[in-house]
């Protein structure tokens, strides 16, 4: 049996379908006898007896009502479903509104509690990223553990007032910084060096980040999944710079952070994966 998303209309245009459905809303389970008796009475519903009769019989054929020993009521998987849908709609229409509000964003799509973002830059994630944290981080209310894993460091060499001024507000409000990174390059050890003299936990050459770059928060889980020409970019000239005087940075920016692509950002809620995340980064601080 199919349910169908049939809407109640109470109105100048209501049928008798839409009364049923209305009545059944405030009172179930009622025989088709009562159900009769309220749209005449409640309503003013001009219909006969077998009106109604085939308009509930129709409702139940269609998954909308259900017929239990004491007469019919709303069926709950049919208002689930419709439940649903109707979210759906609504989240697609506050999407594309938003997509206008967020610089550089290609795609958004929710999947329960899951929101999925695609960027047209690494530059537009990260400040989308900044955006992100600092609402999430700010109306905090407890003293949270941030855990970051990323393959390669280098928002210091961008943002490094910005950086400064977020760590030490994250500090004041008594939040923890633990950073995971897979490289060990000079601009991964420099990038290092500066965290950790603003009170940042860092540990390189750790084994993370292989298939997305990771930021928990809570219960709070935002993924980044970069491309893989991206990917392959960054370490091979974080490889070669052996000298941090010789960073060409607008090699950087053009090959790297705003070249054209599609990375795809998943920001998810889930408080048992957040915690298995948190403990397993500590780890890696206990091994030191």
């Amino acid at each position: 049996m199919t349910l169908n998303l049939t809407l109640p209309q109470i109105g100048g245009k209501a049928t008798t379908k839409d009364y049923v459905i209305s009545i059944l809303g405030y009172d179930w389970p009622l025989t088709i006898k009562k159900v009769y008796n309220l749209v005449k009475k409640r309503y003013g519903h001009n219909v006969t007896y077998q009106a109604v009769f085939k308009a509930v019989s129709e409702l139940h054929s269609k998954g909308v009502i259900e017929k239990k020993d004491e007469g019919y009521q709303i069926n709950l998987k049919w208002l689930k479903h419709l439940h649903n849908y109707t979210e759906f709609i609504e989240t697609n229409y506050y999407t594309k509104n938003r997509l206008k509000l967020i610089e550089g964003i290609k795609d958004a799509r929710k999947e329960g509690n899951i929101n999925v973002l695609t960027f047209e830059t690494f530059f537009d994630v990260e400040k989308y990223l900044y955006y992100l944290q600092k609402q999430y981080v700010l109306s905090s209310k407890g003293k949270e553990i941030i855990c970051v894993h990323h393959a390669h460091e280098w928002r210091p060499l961008f943002y490094l007032r910005a950086e400064y001024n977020w760590i030490r507000k994250v500090k004041e409000l008594g939040h923890r910084t633990y950073i995971l990174c897979a490289g060990n390059t000079a601009i991964d050890r420099w990038c290092a060096s500066f965290y950790k003299s603003i009170g940042c936990n860092v540990r390189l050459g750790a084994n993370c980040a292989s298939t997305c770059e990771l930021i928990v928060f809570g219960d709070v889980i935002i993924q980044v999944y970069l491309p893989s020409e991206i990917k392959k970019s960054i370490s091979e000239q974080f490889s070669r710079l052996k000298d941090m005087g010789k960073i060409g940075q607008r090699t950087l920016i053009e090959s790297i952070f705003e070249k054209k692509t599609d990375i795809k950002v998943i920001i998810n809620k889930d408080s048992e994966l957040a915690e298995q995340i948190k403990k397993e980064t500590l780890g890696f601080f206990s091994k030191q």
